[in-house]
């Protein structure tokens, strides 16, 4: 009989336990809020190992009913809850603009260390230049309608009603509670109707590893 590797045992026994924890984790009972909204955690765990999962990671409501994300994260990790019907629209962190050369940029706060960046234009054109910005669609909450073109940018913690046509649904970033960054907007969570049976499939955009399903009836 051929000996057993003790490596090959320490990985199996590894990825059993792992599966184990993620099947507990998907059978907790999601809870409601005072809306009667399903609530799914983005993240948890403690201050030296935060989770990067959604708790439950698959849920099913019925038609007409709504789930509301939040982050109950104890440091300052945030998390998205983004619905994408192509990987195209997949948002980006930091995205380059071009502008007009003569364009001054000033900051807010004069006392804060901080200048946009400026990228030498294609072609070295001496009439713009470009400027790499963060991207709005990545960090706060907005939708693009069918066609991808129209844009509708949604207030922070919003509660919106998905129709299963939006090409790009997204929460912004979740903050925990009272850990919001002071010069972002402190969204801590997102809810959504989903009138229309079906199975939405999100990402966070932070963790694009972090995955989650909403099964509608």
């Amino acid at each position: 009989m051929p000996a057993i590797n003790p490596q090959t045992i320490l990985v199996a026994l590894v990825v059993i336990c792992t599966l184990s924890i993620l099947t507990s984790l998907n059978q907790v009972d999601a809870q409601t809020n005072e809306n009667n909204a399903r609530i799914v955690a983005a993240g948890g765990g403690n201050s030296t190992s935060p989770l990067t999962i959604f708790v439950p990671y698959n849920i099913e409501i019925k038609a007409g009913e709504s789930v509301t994300w939040n982050n109950p994260t104890p440091v300052a990790e945030p998390h998205s809850v983004t619905f994408m019907k192509d990987s195209k629209y997949f948002p980006a962190f930091v995205a380059p603009f071009q502008v007009p050369n003569s364009t001054e940029f000033q900051s807010l706060d004069p006392n804060s260390n901080a200048e946009p960046l400026i990228v030498p234009a294609p072609g070295e054109s001496p009439q713009t230049k470009n400027v790499v910005t963060v991207n709005a669609r990545a960090f706060i909450p907005v939708v693009l309608d069918s066609s991808g073109k129209n844009v509708t940018y949604l207030p922070p913690n919003s509660n919106y009603t998905m129709d299963g046509t939006e090409s790009y649904v997204n929460s912004g970033w979740l903050w925990p509670e009272g850990q919001a960054p002071p010069d972002g907007p402190p969204i801590t969570k997102f809810t959504v109707k989903f009138e229309k049976p079906g199975t939405y499939s999100y990402v966070c955009n932070v963790h694009p590893w972090m995955t989650g399903k909403v099964i509608v009836k």
